[in-house]
């Protein structure tokens, strides 16, 4: 993970940072809010979610894979955040890892904890992950029978997983998510975790949570009296 040695020009689209990841990724939505945030003119490139051939050549697995203009390839969305904020979109805004105890242990939270949190309630039951398995294929790009396979197949595997994310907490995954939440706003000082502007472990907990919308357990973040306010606000920001 992190800032690759060999250098991908060759994935480079219009001379453009550009972000390799789909739609529905909550990893990817980190990246593009902390983008946004800092007026980086960047370019997007789909990855088909069923076989992800547009990274076959990344040596990674995962999405988002990042490469900047001179064809840097970053792996790994907190890496690919602390990269975008030193080296793109003016003067750097937030600590590097290492640097900030508290920035780091929710910029771990946001993967470790609250994305678990999320697919517990998300893929709760099957007809909750139908229904955000109908959702992926009405916005990634598939083939019909594609569709078909990730729709009916997905929500099958995703409420599996679904279950084993919920085993890992003692509460209910409604109530879970809601502690979680509260946990986490616990940490705004006072409108974000950054203090006053927000900070890398912000956008990361902001994209994890915004990848719900619409879906199962975001009414348990829009009601939330804290982590509410300061999602709307995120999301303000970012203009995502």
């Amino acid at each position: 993970m992190g800032v690759q040695e060999t250098r991908v020009t060759e994935r480079v689209v219009d001379n453009k940072p550009t972000l390799y990841g789909f739609e529905t990724c909550p990893f990817c939505w980190k990246v593009r809010s902390l983008l946004n945030w800092k007026g980086v003119d960047y370019r997007s490139v789909e990855v088909d979610p069923m076989t992800k051939a547009e990274i076959r050549w990344a040596n990674w697995k995962s999405v988002p894979v990042f490469v900047d203009a001179d064809g840097t390839q970053v792996n790994d969305s907190n890496a690919i955040l602390h990269y975008v904020d030193e080296r793109l979109g003016g003067p750097a805004r937030f600590a590097r890892a290492g640097e900030n105890a508290e920035q780091d242990r929710w910029l771990a939270f946001s993967d470790q904890t609250l994305a678990k949190s999320i697919v517990a309630v998300v893929y709760g039951t099957f007809r909750s992950s139908l229904a955000a398995m109908a959702y992926v294929t009405s916005v990634e790009r598939f083939s019909p029978w594609q569709a078909f396979k990730a729709k009916w197949l997905g929500a099958v595997v995703m409420r599996l997983i679904g279950r084993s994310r919920a085993k890992m907490f003692d509460l209910a995954p409604e109530a879970n998510l809601a502690a979680q939440l509260d946990l986490l706003s616990g940490a705004f000082s006072p409108d974000f975790l950054g203090g006053s502007a927000p900070d890398g472990a912000d956008f990361a907990n902001y994209g994890i949570l915004r990848s719900t919308q619409g879906l199962r357990g975001f009414d348990i973040v829009e009601s939330h009296p804290a982590a509410g306010p300061w999602y709307r606000r995120m999301q303000e920001l970012s203009a995502t």
